[in-house]
């Protein structure tokens, strides 16, 4: 039994050997249409890593022949198979510049999107690459309007967006929390207005925009007080409307305090320029 396995393990090895051999003669071969064809042989067995090495190595040979727009095309769909997405997007991209009446224009437009969907980052992280992949989706729609995948560029868009709405939230809920009130209060009513569809994050906002107005009148100068409060009784009221049946007891709860106290202090605070006029 051993036997077997080990001259199993040697043709393994021997055909192994035999076959990067082979790759290699290809790469080094001026037999561009024998290069092509095992290209394209790689690329359909899945097997990226040679299909990548073959299509690269023919991309200088291809250019103004008949076989470049293929060339071109499955050089990026096999960076994006060995999931190498941003070298996959920028191939795709350059693909359009290169071929923009191609026939093979409309899936490598939205392929190049596609990428930029695949390598966009968690929400936590730098975001560049997720409002690329939003505006390269969009440019895709405008263009294609009637394709069959519009639907899911919308779809995947809108995951693109859920990410971008986290990260502003929670960027603005962190003032918040580090006790820059000030920050806190205008970023949140930022938030509200930048994405007004964004209920799921509705309610927390417009809460936390309560308590850091309310944090921020009470460590501010006495001429700035009045005003400062006056904002905090306007925004509870305002988050009252939308939320009066807030299933969260002891938020409500903390919010009608603040609510009570910010209007005790303005009823001080005008009894007391009253008194001074």
């Amino acid at each position: 039994m051993k036997r077997a396995f080990l001259i199993l393990y040697i043709l393994i090895a021997v055909l192994g050997v035999s076959c990067s051999s082979k790759h290699k003669k290809l790469l080094e071969s001026n037999d561009q249409d024998a290069k092509f064809e095992a290209a394209m042989k790689a690329y359909e067995r899945k097997d990226f890593f040679h299909a990548t090495q073959l299509f690269e190595n023919l991309l200088l040979h291809s250019r103004g022949r008949e076989k470049a727009e293929l060339v071109n095309l499955y050089y990026g769909k096999s960076l994006l198979g060995s999931k190498d997405y941003y070298s996959a997007a920028y191939q795709f991209e350059s693909f359009v510049k290169w071929f923009p009446y191609s026939k093979y224009a409309e899936e490598a437009l939205f392929q190049a999107a596609y990428c930029k969907y695949l390598e966009s980052p968690d929400y936590s992280l730098d975001q560049k690459l997720t409002r690329q992949a939003i505006d390269n989706f969009q440019s895709y729609i405008d263009k294609y309007p009637k394709s069959e995948r519009v639907a899911e560029a919308n779809k995947l868009m809108d995951e693109l967006r859920e990410k971008l709405i986290k990260k502003d939230y929670t960027n603005a809920y962190n003032y918040y929390k580090t006790e820059a009130y000030q920050a806190a209060q205008t970023s949140l009513k930022n938030f509200l207005n930048n994405y007004p569809d964004a209920t799921q994050y509705r309610e927390d906002a417009m809460y936390y925009i309560v308590l850091a107005g309310y944090e921020y009148a009470e460590k501010s100068i006495e001429n700035k007080q009045k005003e400062r409060y006056e904002a905090v009784v306007m925004d509870y009221e305002r988050y009252n409307v939308y939320f009066s049946n807030m299933s969260d007891k002891s938020k409500a709860e903390k919010l009608q305090a603040i609510y009570e106290d910010a209007k005790n202090k303005l009823k001080n605070i005008n009894s007391t320029v009253n008194k001074e006029n």
